[in-house]
């Protein structure tokens, strides 16, 4: 191989990977488990309970440390159980579990996460029929 035509001062560095642990999330099984992942329980600093708000479409959560609690996580594991979001982000389609990625937002002091997971498309039994033609019947 010929590298000399390689100009190592073009070069540019590529950050090291992340690894799938090290982002902060939170989960959502199908059976209600609520559960915090040890990236995010460290990031939030002994923090478990939260105004938990879900976005009309479910793709985001927040959780806000500042507003009276609608949701604790246990101070150990760092979950919870609220069957009544898991029944809504079923609802919306989406398969289980849900993992949302978190991030501080000290704008709004708030948690605030997005789940990169689209829901399922409505079953084709589901979706609207074509309306008829007009004109006539076959033949």
């Amino acid at each position: 191989m010929c590298f000399s035509d390689l100009d190592f001062s073009t070069l540019q560095d590529i950050p090291p990977a992340g690894r799938f642990h090290d982002a902060p999330r939170v989960s959502v099984s199908a059976a209600g488990r609520v559960a915090m992942n040890r990236a995010f329980c460290k990031l939030a600093a002994g923090q478990r309970e939260f105004r938990a708000k879900i976005s009309p479409d479910g793709r985001y959560l927040v959780l806000c440390p500042d507003e009276p609690p609608s949701i604790r996580f246990s101070a150990k594991g760092g979950d919870s159980v609220h069957s009544i979001l898991a029944e809504r982000l079923k609802g919306l389609g989406f398969l289980m579990p849900v993992q949302y990625t978190m991030e501080w937002s000290e704008e709004r002091r708030a948690w605030m996460g997005c789940c990169r997971e689209l829901a399922q498309p409505p079953a084709l039994s589901e979706l609207e029929k074509p309306a008829k033609k007009p004109g006539g019947r076959r033949k």
